[in-house]
């Protein structure tokens, strides 16, 4: 029989405690009971609510981004495939992006950064900038193909998540309204197509 993981049994906890309640209402004693573990057991881990959050909300953004990672790590770098690839990336990307947990996250993100403006620098070190570093990668490799023109792969990489997402917050009202696969398709093409026309050769 496996040891338990008792951090990752306090984190499985803490997601639905926290998204269910938001981090005021939400408790250490609810977290803990529901961990099966002890209140105690969960400061030795986590030292208080406030890391436990920060925690919480930075685990579950990872969780989300293992898709996006994956999806970066498939794109094509053939002289034959790299186009229609990156549009399958960018997607995959906004499809991401859409998704019900990811939209719940970004809206608890910013509703408690004004408290704690450490949970956003948290979330972008374990979830955000490892796709974005390789799918900098990526377009370096295009570029050193000869495909694009890439001075600064990691602010390429930025710059092409930004485009694909940039007409989704209007489309679908901060992701509160499900749009047509024609209009998500035209929204992501057309972000696309403006990122060739800026990196392309």
């Amino acid at each position: 029989m496996a040891p338990r993981n008792r951090r990752r049994e306090i984190l499985d906890a803490a997601a639905p405690v926290f998204g269910e309640q938001g981090y005021e209402r939400a408790s250490i004693d609810a977290i803990a009971a529901l961990a099966g573990v002890s209140k105690p057991t969960v400061y030795s881990h986590f030292g208080g609510k406030e890391q436990l959050f920060r925690e919480s909300v930075a685990d579950s953004a990872q969780q989300q981004n293992e898709a996006a990672l994956g999806a970066v790590r498939q794109l094509d770098l053939s002289a034959e495939g790299w186009r229609d690839s990156l549009l399958e990336l960018g997607r995959a990307l906004a499809d991401c992006s859409l998704s019900p947990c990811s939209v719940f996250l970004d809206r608890m993100i910013a509703a408690e950064v004004g408290r704690d403006p450490g949970i956003f620098e948290t979330v972008q070190t374990r979830a955000v900038r490892p796709v974005q570093e390789a799918l900098a990668g990526r377009l370096a490799m295009l570029g050193n193909s000869g495909h694009l023109r890439i001075d600064d792969p990691i602010k390429a990489a930025r710059q092409f998540v930004v485009l694909v997402n940039a007409e989704l917050p209007g489309l679908t009202v901060l992701g509160t309204q499900r749009i047509t696969a024609e209009a998500f398709d035209a929204a992501v093409t057309a972000g696309v197509e403006t990122f060739l026309r800026a990196y392309a050769v």
